[in-house]
Order: C-alpha cells, then sequence, then structure tokens
C-alpha cells in the first residue's frame, strides 16, 4: 500500500473512531445531565427569538416560556443514587407545555452563538433534540481536528493530539459531547494554538488553510462563553511569543493574530460572565477572612481545582457522577509524565510562553475565587480551567519554531523535539483508552442503575430506541482505544524519524 492511500485510511479510521467515541458519550447521559443543562437547554430552545411551541416571551426581560420538560430534567441532579428514571415514562415522548422561567440566557449571560446555531435541532421532542445537539457539537470537533491535523506541518501535530489526548479524559469527553457552551470554548482552545503556529510556520495555501481554521476555532469559542475570549487571548500570545522573528513578514503574518486579539478583547469586555467576575459577586462577610488570606487559601487548594479536570473529587455531570480512582490515576500519570519530559530549557521564547500560560491557569481562577469571597471547591469548577491546562501542557510539548528553517537551524529544531519512547507512547495510550473506557462505564452507571452491562438491556432508565448501555459502553471503549492505538502506532513512526532525519517544520 502506498504513503498516501495509508495517510487517507488513517486519516477516515481516526475521524470515525474519534466520532463515534463522542457519540457513545452523546448517548450516555439522559436530558440534563450536564452541568446547568436546564439552562442552557432552555437558552438553546429560545436561541432564535421566540418561535411557536418552542419559546416564547415571558411577564418580563428576564423570564421566557420554555417547555417544562427542560425545566424538569435535572430531577437526579445532586442525588447521586437517583438514577435518570425519575424523569417518568412519558419523558421521552414528543409534546410538553410551555412555563415560564428565568433560567434562560438573557441579559448578555452568555454570548448568543452558541445557543443560536444550537436552536436549528430545537423541536417538539426534547430527548430526540438533546441527542441531534450532542451529536451535532461531537461532529463539528471531530471536523475541526481532522482539518487542523491534515494542514499542521508534521512537527506540530504531536502538540495537538497529545495536549488533547492528555486533558480531555474524562471532563473533555464529556463536556464536548454535550448541550453545554464549554464543548465549544474548549474546542477553540485546544485547536487555535497548535493552529495558529503551524499558521506562523508554514506558506501558501497550507498558511491560509491554517489561518482559516484559526479564525474559525477562536469565533467559535468567542460565540459560546464570555471567558474563552480570555483563552484565546492567552492563546495567540503563547502562540506568538514561540514563533517571534523580529523581521518585517512575522509582523505581516501577525496582523490576523492580531485581530484575534482585538476580537477576542471586544468580546471579553462586553461578556456578562466577564463584568461577574471583575466586578465580585458576594459582599465581605462580617467577620469573614480578608482577601489576602483568601488569596492564601486558595494558591495552596489550586492543585486540588486542576485535578478535578481528571477526575479527583470532582465528579461529571452536576459534580454528582462519582469516578473510580483508576480514572484520575491513570490520566494524572500519563498527564505527568508528559508535562516532566516536555519540561526542557528550549530557549527564552519557551520559557516566557510557558511562563504567561502557566500565570494564567493560577491568576484566572485565584482572581474570581478571591473576588467572589470563596475558596477552592466553589464557584469556579473544573471546566473553567481545562482549557488552560490544555494549552499550557501544548505549550510545553510544541517546539519553539519560526518559518524558514534552513541546514544548521533546521537540524537543531529536530535535536530539539520532544523525545517519547515507544514504551512510553503505548503506556500512556493504554492508560487513556482504560481511564476513558471506566469513565464511560461510570457516567451510564450512574444513569441507568445496576443493570448496565446486562446483554438484555433491563436498566431502571434508557433512550426509547438504539443501543443498549452494554453497546453503548463497549463501542464507545473500543472506539477510543482503537483511536488511541493508531496515534500511538503514528507518533512511535514520527518519533523513529526524527533519529532519522531532521524534522521538516
Amino acid at each position: 500500500m502506498t504513503r498516501p492511500a495509508r495517510r487517507i485510511i488513517g486519516t477516515i479510521a481516526a475521524a470515525l473512531m474519534l466520532m463515534t467515541s463522542l457519540s457513545m458519550w452523546a448517548l450516555a447521559s439522559p436530558v440534563g445531565a450536564g452541568p446547568d443543562d436546564d439552562f442552557h437547554l432552555a437558552s438553546i430552545w429560545c436561541g432564535n427569538g421566540a418561535r411557536e411551541d418552542l419559546c416564547g416571551p415571558g411577564d418580563d426581560d428576564r423570564s421566557r416560556e420554555i417547555p417544562d420538560k427542560i425545566a424538569e430534567s435535572a430531577c437526579y441532579a445532586f442525588h447521586p443514587e437517583q438514577d435518570a428514571s425519575c424523569q417518568g415514562s412519558d419523558y421521552l415522548d414528543e409534546g410538553y407545555e410551555l412555563g415560564e422561567s428565568t433560567r434562560v440566557n438573557t441579559g448578555n449571560q452568555y454570548p448568543s452563538g452558541f445557543y443560536f446555531v444550537s436552536s436549528f435541532l430545537a423541536s417538539d421532542n426534547v430527548a430526540v433534540s438533546t441527542i441531534l445537539i450532542r451529536l451535532l457539537h461531537s461532529a463539528i470537533f471531530t471536523a475541526m481536528m481532522i482539518a487542523t491535523w491534515l494542514f499542521l506541518p508534521r512537527a506540530l501535530r504531536l502538540t495537538l493530539v497529545a495536549s488533547i489526548a492528555l486533558t480531555f479524559v474524562p471532563l473533555g469527553v464529556f463536556l464536548i459531547a454535550s448541550v453545554n457552551p464549554s464543548s465549544w470554548a474548549l474546542l477553540s482552545t485546544a485547536v487555535l494554538f497548535p493552529a495558529l503556529l503551524g499558521f506562523f510556520a508554514t506558506t501558501g495555501r497550507q498558511r491560509i488553510a491554517l489561518g482559516v481554521i484559526s479564525a474559525v476555532a477562536a469565533l467559535l469559542g468567542l460565540s459560546a462563553r464570555g471567558d474563552a475570549a480570555a483563552y484565546t487571548i492567552v492563546a495567540v500570545a503563547a502562540a506568538a511569543v514561540l514563533a517571534f522573528r523580529p523581521t518585517k513578514r512575522f509582523a505581516l503574518t501577525a496582523l490576523l493574530p492580531l485581530l484575534l486579539v482585538v476580537l477576542a478583547a471586544v468580546a471579553f469586555l462586553t461578556a456578562g460572565q466577564t463584568g461577574l467576575a471583575l466586578g465580585g459577586a458576594a459582599e465581605p462577610v462580617p467577620g469573614g477572612p480578608s482577601k489576602l488570606t483568601l488569596l492564601g487559601m486558595n494558591l495552596l487548594s489550586l492543585p486540588a481545582l486542576w485535578a478535578g479536570i481528571f477526575g479527583l473529587n470532582w465528579g461529571l455531570g452536576w459534580l454528582d457522577t462519582t469516578l473510580h480512582a483508576v480514572v484520575w490515576g491513570a490520566t494524572m500519570f500519563a498527564f505527568s509524565g508528559a508535562l516532566f519530559a516536555a519540561l526542557r530549557w528550549q530557549g527564552w521564547r519557551k520559557l516566557l510562553a510557558l511562563a504567561g500560560t502557566g500565570a494564567a491557569a493560577v491568576v484566572v481562577p485565584v482572581y474570581i475565587l478571591v473576588s467572589m469571597r470563596t475558596t477552592v471547591g466553589y464557584e469556579v469548577q473544573p471546566r473553567y480551567v481545562l482549557p488552560l491546562i490544555t494549552l499550557f501542557l501544548a505549550t510545553a510539548i510544541a517546539p519553539a519554531i519560526h518559518s524558514g528553517l534552513r541546514g544548521s537551524a533546521e537540524e537543531s529544531a529536530a535535536r530539539a523535539a520532544l523525545r517519547f519512547s515507544p514504551v512510553q507512547i503505548w503506556v500512556m495510550a493504554v492508560l487513556l483508552g482504560a481511564a476513558q473506557s471506566v469513565a464511560l462505564y461510570d457516567n451510564l452507571r450512574r444513569y441507568t442503575g445496576p443493570g448496565t452491562l446486562s446483554p438484555s438491556g433491563d436498566v431502571a432508565w434508557w433512550w426509547a430506541a438504539g443501543p443498549t448501555p452494554l453497546v453503548v459502553w463497549l463501542l464507545g471503549s473500543a472506539a477510543f482505544a482503537g483511536l488511541m492505538a493508531l496515534l500511538a502506532v503514528i507518533g512511535s513512526r514520527y518519533m523513529r524519524s526524527l533519529d532519522a532525519q531532521p524534522a521538516a517544520v
């Protein structure tokens, strides 16, 4: 088989396995299972304005008439002992009544783009629409990942896939295949940074394609969450630092990233979430700790928030889906090993980029916590800092590159490239595959009850049609494990090629 044929087959296989895995996550939770899903679903149904039988005006500007099934969807929230059967036997049927609610996106709380796009799949069947919306977001993520992979220089593909694979299990994959705006926020930061590095390092059509991908990734984030604007600014700054050259060519190339920064700054300053974070949400408690004391307490406890993205002490869903220790144990081990291997001296540009992204992962959550007069464990959730952790790892893995490498400079880039042995790569692939499988099972078990692995599908709750929970778990586990194995094969071959010849960036 020729090399181009192998590449085409490998790309198609990767896309199918990624989409299959995310699709199984989309089926693994009932309506309303994501954090604040009652709010986000209502905002989706009203994302295209008032529409007959979907969304109606409320008594004032802060309320809307929304489907009662949305308001009642999360009957199991904060009750881990309660499965999803509490929704009732007729919940999955068509039809509902409209009722007034203030749990909807009014008054510029969130950007409207995410809700507007998703609203085209809203219908009179809340369950079917929820699944379709989850599949849409899974497909968008898959398409962006494959497109970025295809156009990136070979030396930057590790930055893309390793940073996402090592930080998205379990929380990231759960959120990507959800109705939560965090789906687009995670995608935005994860794709934007490596795409911009490739944009700086390439020329011609490849640069144009990566520029388009960068712009789309940024716009997805800016249209989903206010804090995604801050992540965009940090990602652009880190990429620009790593690619910086004091030349006119670099200055011209930097015009697109500069435009993205301007758009992000405007979005950040006009978002309702930003005003809440900057202004603080709580008055000082009489006799409570001072801001200086809160600062120290949060700095000492911050690793607990970071660890929450791997499932340690923070559950999925409404933070009430407990995961087995093997999930966070395996993912934290793989993440820490990759990060430790990547932390080598590669020049001042790399140090500055790492310091900036690392500072953001500390300053952003701590500032919000202190301004809200609270500590780690409240208000700020791991999903808010996950994009920054992904960005930090991507910065650590990425080479300090610039366009036009030639001769000895190219050889130096190859020598400086991050190295993993085949054994290390396969250990990480196995750990991530196992962790994802256990996390998917834990999530299914949370809502279906003790019959999750029953071949007959005899469970307390499930969809009206489609594969059984056992099939969903098996397909989701096999697809993700296959994807990790494929990436391990590609990664091992790439590492061997680094020893044989200089890497072309």
